[in-house]
């Protein structure tokens, strides 16, 4: 079975989180040398690779040193956040969830030493934020993604391809 078609629920979550007017930024999280969770950065890239880095006024940021920050800063200055990143979600390597802050139990991030919920500024914004998360496979330290995680970046990539032209 295609890890990524675990649970297609991801699609629709972030399909009605994009169903809104107003600015989208979209922020890879991750660390390139810790396997899986690079899968953030490796999104973004993907994304930027394909549209630019302001397809339709979207705007696509890699955060791979203190995201914190950045996010902190989206907070006063965006609309919508999506993140993507690698998140303990206790599925399939490669599966891939969505899920909004404000409905994340305890900051939904167990591969990062800060709970996004716990960042300065996102407290009243936390239902703005989106997390797209992949489950890791490895986060030992090694350059490059897994195979799962590699195909989960392949499905959130055609989404957004399909959003895009679309005529978001």
């Amino acid at each position: 079975m295609n890890s990524r078609h675990v649970d297609e629920g991801w699609r629709l979550q972030l399909g009605k989180a994009l169903r809104f007017e107003g600015t989208v930024d979209l922020v890879g999280v991750g660390n390139p040398i810790r396997g899986d969770d690079a899968v953030g950065l490796e999104v973004v890239s993907r994304l930027r690779s394909a549209h630019g880095s302001s397809p339709r006024g979207i705007k696509i940021h890699p955060a791979e040193q203190m995201p914190e920050r950045l996010l902190s800063k989206l907070a006063s200055t965006s609309d919508r956040v999506i993140v993507f990143d690698a998140v303990e979600a206790s599925l399939p390597p490669g599966a891939i969830v969505c899920r909004s802050l404000g409905d994340a139990k305890h900051g939904f991030f167990a591969t990062h030493n800060v709970p996004l919920k716990l960042i300065p500024g996102l407290g009243p914004r936390l239902a703005d934020f989106y997390v797209v998360g992949v489950q890791p496979e490895s986060l030992e330290v090694t350059e490059g993604i897994s195979d799962a995680a590699a195909e989960a970046v392949d499905g959130i990539a055609d989404f957004f391809a399909e959003w895009l032209e679309e005529g978001r």
